[in-house]
């Protein structure tokens, strides 16, 4: 365990653009946890309750409308120059607001943008991070890495709101958010990667129009039944949350003897918590149950809440929050990294945008919804109510989420045993896991040609058990076994099969399609030079051999001499 989390910290801190990557993430949302702090108390200044009331309706509805699109142009364009060019324009509304604070009616129109602007950001960089990450277990590590970073931001952020209203006034803190949006975008135009190629990525490659993209990102989930189930449920976990916002004050005003300031305590513990389980996330990097995890984290926000309903009391309230937020935390890093990993790299952004679209939803109707649940059942009573949710939708979907583990393993089965071929060693996963999907097995009974010198070249072989024999011209001049791999001569040189591949033994091998191997290593240069070397050495190394003198056949009919 303690391997695994200097291992994913290692992974942060010594890849640079993941360094990059995070540190942008934790200004910008540094930024947006100041920015929230600040726009409602100045909504509250300016128009009273009322004022609060409208500032949240402009941050969820129009993002949420702007959502599809701008997941559509994620996977139109650089998702660099896209991150960058959120940030500015996030920097530049943000500033404006400051510089017009005194003319209310401006203030929320630049406000509005500049939400819009943000609600980008996080899509964007979820659907960047696998291609900076080169094994799966990277990127749940890097995921966890970034929960943690974001609980940083929202302890920061409202602090450093408080500091900046008490001193001064809200100008400064919109002049703080553009400082921050404007720091974020620095550090995500640093970033220097090799966009996976879309068919080595394993999708299709064509390209529609805006809307006919927005389609293509529900059709997607329509092809991804494992992506949807986990939409859904954290759809459904996100309507939860919504009501908890307000049943926390329930909790400590009515149900407990904490009072108003119990609030904040709630709310702390839940920060706690949500550290506490990013943390753990991180040793569980490597896990293949990511399916069963996910559905855990679903299950145990709604529990507490059941919990404190029979159980009324101040400290069983403080601990069911420290469990809801250590829920939330493995709902965020599992639910993210399940979508990274099964939904292909040309569709991603839109469909985790349609998923912030949704999740964005069901918040303000959870929120809307508890005031009539209050009214009908009562305070203990809306808590059972709500708190039963999660736990039976997960027991109803329990079978899908183990169906999401086996696939998760299956997949995790076949990588490690394509990382075992050198050339796909620094593939980045999106491509590793399009390989790993249109990976093929075949069975070769021994003393049987897998192909033979001068076939044409249409497949690419991992040996999984079993051993093969090279030969040239009839004579044996290699063998390989488990984790060897052949047939990329002809695929890359783009010429018939230079010798005849024949299994020793029976033998299975992995296969991969022509096109699909030299798609996903001539993708990127890295790959491509690793090939290239690895092909020119065996050609020369098959000249030597092919210039020695032949061996003489030891005589059988006697013994040792």
């Amino acid at each position: 365990m303690a391997g695994s989390y200097r291992e994913a910290w290692a992974s942060v801190t010594g890849n640079r653009n993941l360094r990059l990557a995070q540190l942008s993430s934790l200004a910008a949302w540094t930024g947006e946890f100041l920015f929230l702090s600040a726009m409602t108390v100045y909504a509250f200044d300016q128009d009273g309750a009322a004022g609060v009331g409208l500032v949240g309706f402009l941050r969820v509805l129009p993002a949420t409308v702007a959502l599809p699109w701008l997941g559509v142009l994620a996977d139109r364009v650089s998702r660099r120059q896209l991150l960058v060019a959120a940030c500015v324009l996030r920097a530049a509304t943000a500033a404006g607001a400051a510089v017009a604070v005194d003319q209310s009616a401006v203030v929320y129109a630049l406000l509005t943008l500049s939400t819009v602007c943000h609600a980008a950001y996080r899509p964007v960089l979820a659907a960047l991070f696998p291609t900076l990450c080169t094994t799966p277990e990277e990127l749940t590590g890097v995921n966890a890495v970034r929960a943690i970073l974001d609980g940083a931001a929202a302890l920061v952020g409202p602090l450093a709101a408080a500091a900046l209203l008490a001193a001064y006034d809200p100008a400064a803190a919109f002049a703080a958010v553009a400082l921050l949006a404007g720091l974020a975008g620095g550090l995500a135009a640093r970033l220097r990667y090799e966009t996976p190629h879309l068919a080595a990525a394993g999708g299709p490659t064509g390209r529609g129009g805006v809307v006919a993209d927005v389609v293509e990102g529900l059709r997607e989930l329509r092809r991804r039944p494992r992506a949807l189930e986990v939409i859904v449920l954290g759809g459904a976990q996100c309507l939860v949350r919504g009501a908890v916002t307000v049943l926390a004050v329930v909790v400590a005003v009515e149900l407990t003897d904490l009072g108003g300031p119990g609030v904040g305590i709630l709310w702390a513990a839940f920060g706690v918590g949500g550290f506490l389980a990013a943390m753990a996330s991180i040793g569980a990097a490597g896990s293949a149950r990511l399916g069963t995890l996910f559905g855990a984290g679903i299950a145990l926000w709604g529990a507490p809440l059941v919990l404190i309903g029979l159980l009324t009391g101040s400290p069983v309230a403080i601990g069911a929050f420290v469990v809801i937020g250590a829920a939330n935390a493995i709902v965020d890093v599992t639910g993210f990294t399940l979508l990274q990993r099964l939904v292909p790299d040309q569709t991603l952004a839109r469909v985790l945008a349609l998923t912030e679209a949704v999740f964005s939803l069901a918040l303000a109707m959870g929120s809307l919804a508890v005031p009539f649940v209050l009214s009908a059942l009562g305070g203990t009573g809306a808590l059972l109510a709500t708190g039963a949710v999660l736990p039976v939708a997960v027991v109803a979907r329990w079978a899908a989420l183990r169906a999401i583990d086996a696939d998760i393993g299956v997949r995790k089965d076949r990588i490690t045993l394509l990382r075992r071929v050198g050339m796909f060693r620094l593939l980045p996963v999106p491509v590793i896991e399009g390989l790993a999907q249109r990976l093929g097995r075949v069975g070769v009974p021994a003393q049987t040609d897998v192909f033979r010198q001068g076939d044409p070249g249409d497949g690419f072989y991992v040996v999984e058990s079993g051993r093969v024999a090279v030969l040239v011209d009839g004579r044996e001049i290699r063998r390989l076994g488990a984790g060897d791999a052949f047939g990329e001569i002809a695929l890359l040189r783009a010429v018939p099969r230079t010798a005849t591949v024949r299994a020793l033994e029976d033998t299975e091998l992995a296969t991969l399609s022509g096109p699909a191997f030299v798609s996903a290593i001539t993708g990127f240069s890295a790959t491509a030079s690793t090939a290239e070397q690895l092909v020119s050495g065996y050609l020369t190394e098959d000249r030597q051999r092919q210039a020695e003198p032949p061996r003489p056949e030891p005589d059988r009919g006697q013994g040792p001499r």
